[in-house]
């Protein structure tokens, strides 16, 4: 009997709302697993952030001022709504159920935004750099751009205000062992939010450009082959695409 309570965690409860027992909930197995989530989100989130004035701009055909104010207002949105998943997470849901739904809503809308720039109908028609008449994207295309934007700064925000703080749930703050290694989580939390971010402006703009030459070399080299261009375009597209979301 006392070896079970010396097993309880006090004032803590797991998912089912049952008390927590320390050999079958929190330590470091879960708390991997949330440094992991956070070092993908920061890959998610800032990959898009880092990438999107150049989308808006060259793709989109908005102007350099217009393309800022979007990517300032959509990165601090993401800050300022904290707020709501740190009211939502202490007044209503706790911090498990809030990270499970944010969670869901940053998938949906960075699928979302994904499936925006597959879409040739969801953008408007390729022209050239030096082209003074490209078209500008219209209202419906734009409202669907912030509809995927601001559900991913929606689940930022709600992931972002629990996530360190259920990191160090996993944690008895009264077990000295426990408390000492809560402090070494908090370091390498935030560790790897550095981590994260920097992989996205580096990194993965570095494959970005890397795979954009390569798509060059392979359409040229087509073209001795007698392959049509528009086809092979086409499936390198679809091809590059895959590999860019679903592997990097």
């Amino acid at each position: 009997m006392d070896e079970k309570m010396s097993l309880t965690v006090g004032d803590a409860v797991d998912y089912n709302g049952l008390a927590a027992d320390r050999s079958k909930t929190g330590g470091w197995v879960p708390a991997a697993l949330i440094l992991g989530i956070e070092i993908c989100e920061r890959l998610s989130t800032m990959g898009i952030a880092v990438n999107l004035v150049t989308y808006l701009g060259g793709v989109m055909h908005l102007p350099s001022s217009t393309s800022a104010n979007i990517v300032t207002d959509f990165m601090g949105t993401c800050f300022l709504l904290c707020l709501l998943g740190g009211f939502l997470a202490d007044s209503f849901l706790g911090r498990y159920k809030t990270i499970a739904v944010f969670a869901v809503v940053q998938t949906l809308g960075t699928g979302m935004l994904a499936t925006i720039t597959a879409l040739p109908e969801l953008r408007p028609p390729p022209c050239h750099a030096r082209d003074t008449n490209c078209k500008e994207a219209n209202g419906f295309q734009i409202a669907i751009l912030y509809l995927a934007l601001y559900l991913i700064a929606l689940g930022t925000g709600g992931l972002k205000s629990s996530v360190s703080g259920f990191g160090t749930d996993q944690f008895d703050e009264k077990d000295e062992k426990e408390k000492a290694q809560m402090a070494y989580f908090f370091n390498r939390f935030f560790f790897f939010i550095s981590i994260g971010t920097l992989t996205a402006v580096t990194v993965l703009v570095y494959i970005q450009v890397i795979s954009v030459r390569f798509a060059r070399f392979l359409l040229i080299k087509s073209s001795s082959f007698g392959l049509r261009s528009s086809e092979f375009r086409l499936y390198l597209y679809i091809l590059l695409r895959f590999l860019f979301y679903f592997l990097f």
